[in-house]
C-alpha cells in the first residue's frame, strides 16, 4: 500500500472513531431509562414506578424492571444493565459475611471492579430491624431466642444479612429451627403457631406490619443497647419506631415506642450516567410531590440532610450539585455533557485537519517537482529542435528559431506563474531551469544574429554583382 493511501487510511480513523463516539453519546441522551424496582408486590415497585412518571415529566423515556430484589438490583447497575435501582446498604456484604456460597454464581455474582462504578443519589426512607414475637412462645427478651423458631427471612432478602447479624450479636447459631419464610408466609405461619419469632428489615409503611397487629397475635421487642449495635455498623442508625404506628385503635400496635436500628433504602445509579440527568432526579426526589406521592415522611421533614445521610457509594457528581450547590460548575450540565461528547470529535477533527493540511502541501510541492521536471523536459526539446537546425540551412531558418525563442520565453513566463520569487528561490530544481532557459537563449540569439549577418552580407554580395 503506498503513502497516498496509508494517510487517506490514517484521517479516516482519525475522523470516523470520534465521531462514532459523538453519535453513540448523542444517542444515548436518548435512550430509553431502565429503573430496577425490584418484585411486584415489594416496596420498591412503587418507588420505581413514581421515579418513572418523574423521568416521563423531565421528557426521558423509562422503564420499570421486575428484579428479586436489592442484590438484582445491585448487579444490574454495576454490570451497566439499569441505571437506576433501590438498594438497601449492608445487604450485599452481609451475604458475603454469612452466606458466601450464595454470591458464587454467574447470576448473582458481582465483580469488584463493577461495584466501582455505582453511585448513591438519595436516601429515600428508613428501614427499621424488627423483631416480632408471638403471644404464648415464652420470649420476653432477646436472650429467650434459643431454642426457638425464627423466621430469618428470604436468603437473597434484605432481612437475611441482618437477621443473621442480630444473630451473631447474641451468640446464637443458625440451626433447623430457623426458617427462611416470605412475608405472606411468615403471617400464616405465625397463625397456625408454627412460628414464634421473625425478624424482619423493612420499611414501616409495608403491609407485613398491618398483616400481623391485625392478627392481634404479635408483640414487637426492643433492642438493649441499639445504639452500641448501630455504632458497630456503618450502615446502621438508632431509630425509634413510635407505639401504635402499626395500629392506633383499639389496642396499639406496638404497644410501647420500639427502640431498634434501621437502614436506609437507597437510590442508586451509574456513576456514568450524565450529571445533568441525576440532577434533575434528586431534584425531583426531593420534590414535595414525589415526597407526598410516596409517603416519605423523613424525606419531607429533613430534606436534603436525610437525602444525603450515610451514603453507602460515592456521591454522583450530578447529586451532589444538588446537596452542595457550590461544587456545581458554572456552565449548565447539559453543555458540559455536550461538550464531552463532542471533545474528542473536535480535537480528532482538528488533528485530522492539520495532517491533511500538511498532506496536502506535501502533495502540491511533489506536484510543482513535478512541474520543473516537465519545464525541464521542455527546455530540452527546444534545445533538440534549435540543434537540428544547426545540419544546414540559411536565411529560411531564421523565422523557425524566432519560434523556438517565442517558446522558450512563453515558458519561463510560465514559470513564474506557477511559482513566487520565494518558492524559486527555495526550489533546488528551478535553478536548473533557468539556467538552461539562459543558456539556451544565448544559442538561439548567436544563431539568429549569424543568420540575419549572414543575409546582410548574401545581399551586399549579390548587389555589388549587380552593379558590374
Amino acid at each position: 500500500m503506498n503513502r497516498k493511501w496509508i494517510t487517506v487510511c490514517l484521517l479516516g480513523l482519525l475522523i470516523c472513531i470520534p465521531l462514532s463516539q459523538l453519535v453513540i453519546g448523542m444517542v444515548g441522551m436518548n435512550r430509553t431509562i431502565i429503573i430496577a424496582g425490584g418484585p411486584e408486590q415489594g416496596l420498591y415497585r412503587p418507588l420505581a414506578l413514581s421515579l418513572q412518571k418523574a423521568l416521563t415529566r423531565l421528557g426521558r423515556k423509562s422503564e420499570v424492571r421486575t428484579t428479586e430484589g436489592t442484590l438484582e438490583n445491585l448487579k444490574l447497575v454495576a454490570e451497566g444493565k439499569a441505571d437506576f435501582a433501590l438498594f438497601q446498604p449492608g445487604a450485599y456484604e452481609g451475604l458475603k459475611r454469612f452466606e458466601p456460597e450464595l454470591l458464587q454464581g454467574e447470576s448473582r455474582k458481582i465483580d469488584a471492579a463493577g461495584l466501582e462504578q455505582v453511585a448513591f443519589v438519595a436516601n429515600l426512607y428508613s428501614q427499621p430491624l424488627h423483631i416480632a414475637v408471638r403471644e404464648g412462645s415464652g420470649i420476653e427478651s432477646l436472650m429467650d431466642f434459643k431454642g426457638k423458631r425464627v423466621n430469618l427471612g428470604v436468603k437473597l432478602s434484605g432481612d437475611y444479612p441482618m437477621a443473621r447479624m442480630l444473630m451473631e450479636t447474641l451468640e446464637i447459631g443458625v440451626g433447623e429451627l430457623h426458617t427462611n419464610l416470605t412475608y405472606t408466609g411468615l403471617v400464616e405461619a405465625f397463625e397456625r403457631g408454627e412460628l414464634d419469632a421473625a425478624v424482619i428489615t423493612v420499611g414501616m409503611q409495608a403491609n407485613v406490619f398491618r398483616a400481623l397487629a391485625k392478627s392481634g397475635k404479635i408483640r414487637f421487642l426492643s433492642i438493649p443497647n441499639h445504639e452500641a449495635l448501630a455504632a458497630m455498623e456503618l450502615h446502621l442508625t438508632p431509630f425509634s419506631v413510635p407505639r401504635g404506628v402499626y395500629q392506633f385503635e383499639g389496642n396499639p400496635v406496638p404497644r410501647d415506642t420500639i427502640q431498634t436500628v434501621a437502614t436506609g433504602a437507597h437510590l442508586i445509579t451509574s456513576s456514568e450516567l450524565e450529571g445533568g440527568l441525576v440532577e434533575r432526579v434528586t431534584e425531583e426526589v426531593l420534590s414535595s410531590t414525589f415526597q407526598r406521592e410516596n409517603k416519605l415522611q423523613e424525606l419531607f421533614e429533613q430534606g436534603k440532610s436525610f437525602a444525603n445521610s450515610k451514603p453507602f457509594f460515592p456521591v454522583h457528581e450530578g447529586a451532589r450539585w444538588v446537596y452542595e450547590p457550590e461544587s456545581r460548575t458554572l456552565l449548565d450540565p447539559d453543555i458540559v455533557e455536550m461538550w464531552e461528547n463532542m471533545r474528542s470529535f473536535i480535537v480528532s477533527f482538528l488533528a485530522a485537519g492539520f495532517f491533511g493540511y500538511q498532506w496536502f502541501r506535501k502533495r502540491q510541492e511533489r506536484l510543482k517537482d513535478n512541474k520543473i521536471d516537465e519545464y525541464v523536459r521542455r527546455v530540452i526539446d527546444i534545445e533538440r529542435q534549435q540543434m537540428n537546425l544547426d545540419a544546414g540551412g540559411g536565411i529560411e531558418d531564421l523565422d523557425k528559431l524566432q519560434v523556438l525563442q517565442d517558446q522558450l520565453t512563453e515558458l519561463r513566463q510560465e514559470c513564474f506563474k506557477d511559482f513566487s520569487g520565494h518558492n524559486i528561490q527555495d526550489e533546488p530544481g528551478t535553478d536548473c531551469f533557468l539556467e538552461l532557459c539562459a543558456s539556451l537563449s544565448e544559442k538561439l540569439n548567436s544563431k539568429m544574429t549569424r543568420l540575419r549577418l549572414g543575409g546582410d552580407i548574401q545581399r551586399l554580395a549579390k548587389a555589388i554583382e549587380g552593379e558590374k
